[in-house]
Order: structure tokens, then C-alpha cells, then sequence
């Protein structure tokens, strides 16, 4: 293991990093170079595991999923391995996951952010870690896995506030902050057009559904 300073710059350096490597549209680039297709065009518009599966190429997607997990891993695994201190590896996994949701690549409108967080969360307790795989098999079976994706999120801050402690515990909490700010994205346009603001809110919390957004075929709220 290496150690480093811990200082501002230090901390202010792999907290850019870990921006930047978890903000690496993965999806995007390999439909975009293998196929061709530009995936936000697609579907939920997502540049995910998902969107990808299900409107650009199956195989793709078995890549895509580890390769986002592995992104926000890393993250925190290298801020671990220079010798940071949990409380700035909870910072670092922060830092990928708004990456991933607001990349400067793609003008900070990104992905879910689901498959990095579930990576950074692996990298900062395996309690955690299996408190998510928990609830994301019961929406896989109860065919709502968007819905499990959310109590995952939202169960994981409260565990790591009774087991696993306080830094970690703050850092689930403001990843479901983010969560929930990726699943909102675009609610007040939305409203303006289709009206019912608190209907289109609950569908995208529970089932991650927006108008104009089919789960197969293209988008037509562009």
C-alpha cells in the first residue's frame, strides 16, 4: 500500500479522478464504435446496461454492466490502496458516481449511475454490498426491478447507519440523493408537457418510466 499526503490538493486530485473515470460513458462508446447507433436516442435514452440490452445488442450489455461496476470499484479500491482514510474513499465513491450521472463528456447528462454505485458501494462494505444484491433479486423476481433498485438505495444508509458506521452511512446517503436526481432528470419538463407532476415523479421512482420513453424502439420526446 501507498501513502499519501492527506491535504486539500490530495483529496481535491482523486476526487477529480475519480470524477473523471467514472464518468466514462462505457455504453455509449462501444454502441457508438460497434454499432454505430448513438444510444440516447433509444428507449429510455439511458446510456446503460439496460437501454443498451434492450435496443442495442445483449452481448454488449454483459459487458457494459461489470465494466460500469469496475468503474466505480476501482475508484475506491485505488483511493484505498494510496493510503486515503475510509471517510475520503466515502468521498471518492461520491465523486464516480456523479461521474457517471453528470459526465463532462456528455454535457453532464450521463447514465443512472446504478451499476457504478453498486461497484463504489462493493468498495466500501460488503455488508452494503449484499444488502443491495438483496433487494435487487426481490425486484427481479417480483418483476419490478427498478422498484428493488430503489429500495436498495434507500435500505442501504440505514444498515450502514447500524453496522457498518458513520462515514459510510453519510456516503449511501447522498448516492440515493444522486440516484433519485437521475431518475427526476427532466420531471419539470415533463410536467410542463403531460401534466400530472406527482404521477410522473412516483412512475419514475418505482418503475423508472418517463412519456416519450418506450423500454424498445426510438425516442419520440427528442
Amino acid at each position: 500500500m501507498t501513502h499519501v499526503t492527506v491535504d486539500t490538493w490530495s483529496i481535491a486530485a482523486v476526487g477529480a479522478l475519480a470524477y473523471l473515470v467514472g464518468g466514462v460513458p462505457i455504453g455509449w462508446l462501444l454502441a457508438r464504435s460497434r454499432a454505430g447507433i448513438d444510444v440516447r436516442g433509444l428507449g429510455s435514452g439511458n446510456v446503460g446496461t439496460s437501454n443498451i440490452y434492450r435496443n442495442v445488442d445483449a452481448g454488449m450489455a454483459v459487458v457494459v454492466g461489470p465494466a460500469q461496476f469496475f468503474q466505480g470499484l476501482l475508484c475506491v479500491e485505488g483511493a484505498g490502496w494510496l493510503g486515503f482514510p475510509i471517510e475520503i474513499q466515502s468521498l471518492v465513491a461520491v465523486c464516480a458516481v456523479v461521474g457517471n450521472g453528470w459526465p463532462v463528456y456528455l454535457g453532464f447528462n450521463g447514465g443512472r449511475g446504478i451499476a457504478v454505485a453498486t461497484g463504489a458501494v462493493a468498495g466500501l462494505s460488503l455488508i452494503g454490498l449484499g444488502v443491495l444484491l438483496a433487494c435487487f433479486a426481490a425486484g427481479a423476481l417480483c418483476r419490478q426491478i427498478a422498484l428493488g433498485v430503489m429500495a436498495g438505495f434507500i435500505a442501504l444508509p440505514i444498515v450502514a447507519a447500524l453496522i457498518v458506521g458513520q462515514a459510510r452511512a453519510i456516503a449511501f446517503a447522498v448516492l440515493l440523493v444522486l440516484i433519485t436526481l437521475r431518475r427526476l432528470e427532466g420531471l419539470i419538463t415533463d410536467s410542463r408537457r403531460y401534466g400530472q407532476p406527482l404521477r410522473l415523479a412516483l412512475l419514475r421512482l418505482a418503475r423508472d418510466e418517463r412519456p416519450g420513453r418506450p423500454l424498445v424502439g426510438r425516442r419520440t420526446d427528442w
